[in-house]
């Protein structure tokens, strides 16, 4: 039980931190682009792979339940992704509730991946056959 709770710490500090890191890098490397081009990039590039390396660390520490540990160490941060105004129309609420519907599965099915390829034997693996 600990092992889990600090799993989920541990999944919730490295999306802050990696969410924090990553704003570094594009704020440094930002010279010569939009507004609109660095929100499309974090939207479509950087918050996936951000779920995605969440959800394999997830997957690599976890000994059992790596996907239900990978969405509690995520919600956190995808609900942190949202605007902290609450919609008012149906697109507003589509815009406001798909990036957590979208973001939270792509890391649990991450962990979920690396968990059965990790924990696999080499024969039954498929690779030694």
């Amino acid at each position: 039980m600990l092992r889990k709770v600090l799993l989920v710490l541990m999944a919730v500090v490295t999306s802050y931190g990696l969410a924090a890191l990553a704003g570094y890098v594009l704020y440094a490397n930002s010279t010569g682009r939009s507004e609109a081009h660095l929100s499309t990039t974090v939207r479509f590039v950087v918050s996936p792979l951000i779920a995605v390396l969440v959800g394999c660390l997830v997957g690599l520490l976890s000994k059992d339940h790596p996907i239900a540990t990978s969405i509690v160490g995520l919600a956190p941060w995808a609900v942190m992704l949202v605007s902290p105004y609450k919609p008012v129309s149906i697109s507003g609420w589509a815009g406001w509730l798909v990036p957590i519907f979208v973001y939270i599965p792509l890391g649990a099915s991450a962990a979920g991946f690396v968990w059965r390829c990790w924990r696999k034997p080499p024969s039954q693996s498929g690779l030694l056959a």
